[in-house]
């Protein structure tokens, strides 16, 4: 595969995908605030106030309740039904806390209601207590039918503080340059953010799968036969490239973004 063609594919994408790639959270990083106890674009933020203890950056926030329930809030609308979300975020959970810190996020429609009662579409989860280190949490999920936007919500609980920063709601819409029907594929997450790229499809054909640069240098080659199987993209500098992947005589070509 030349040069030539490698950046053919990438314009292409550039071209016709515009929405692919997309980071939804507003203030992620929380460098911008209002005030020193108002994260901008953030529609709770109860109990928080500026720090400079950060992930990345300059600041993060530090979360304290003293009693009670306090919650982290930001309402991210124009989900895409049955396209998938990586949610990430770092925290750090101060010594002394007498309360689980809690995931509490979910889908909803255009209603405003919950989507899913207490299954997968809603992600309920108590944060691991992390000896007061930066800890990343990362989950993907796929927007369920009905759905319109999605609910990230963050709580904290009696006597318990904690340290949030570079926050994360991205759009993984499928963004193919070329894709001749090969069934149920995917590759997962896109971003890569671990150092694992996960690719399936519906059959258990040999897949060759090949990784370039927009320069058209093959940095990755690999191959596997089953449904599913992850691919060890950690040695691969952060960046945007070109995936190809071949099975029984048909071709996926997507961008890949490795972080």
């Amino acid at each position: 595969m030349n040069k030539n063609y490698i950046l053919t594919l990438f314009m292409t994408l550039c071209l016709t995908i515009a929405s692919f790639g997309q980071e939804m959270m507003l203030n992620g990083g929380l460098e911008n605030w209002t005030s020193d106890t108002e994260p901008t674009n953030w529609l709770k933020a109860e109990g928080v106030t500026k720090s400079t203890d950060a992930n990345t950056g300059s600041f993060s926030a530090n979360q304290t309740s003293i009693t009670g329930r306090i919650n982290l809030t930001q309402n991210i609308p124009n989900t895409v039904i049955g396209e998938s979300y990586t949610i990430s975020f770092w925290y750090k959970i101060a010594p002394g806390a007498e309360k689980p810190v809690k995931m509490w996020s979910n889908f909803r429609d255009d209603t405003g209601g919950f989507i899913g009662g207490t299954t997968a579409d809603v992600i309920r989860t108590n944060l691991a207590v992390n000896g007061n280190a930066w800890t990343k949490y990362e989950e993907t999920v796929i927007a369920p039918d009905t759905s319109v936007k999605f609910w990230f919500e963050l709580r904290t609980f009696d006597n318990t503080t904690v340290y949030w920063d570079d926050f994360s709601f991205f759009h993984n819409a499928t963004a193919s340059l070329k894709n001749n029907a090969i069934v149920g594929f995917a590759a997962y997450p896109n971003p890569v953010s671990n150092g694992i790229l996960t690719i399936s499809s519906a059959g258990n054909s040999l897949k060759n799968i090949t990784i370039f640069n927009l320069l058209g240098k093959q940095v990755l080659s690999s191959s596997f036969s089953g449904v599913q199987s992850n691919v060890d993209v950690s040695s691969i500098s952060a960046g945007i490239y070109i995936l190809k992947v071949t099975e029984a005589g048909k071709t996926a070509t997507e961008k890949l973004v490795i972080r």
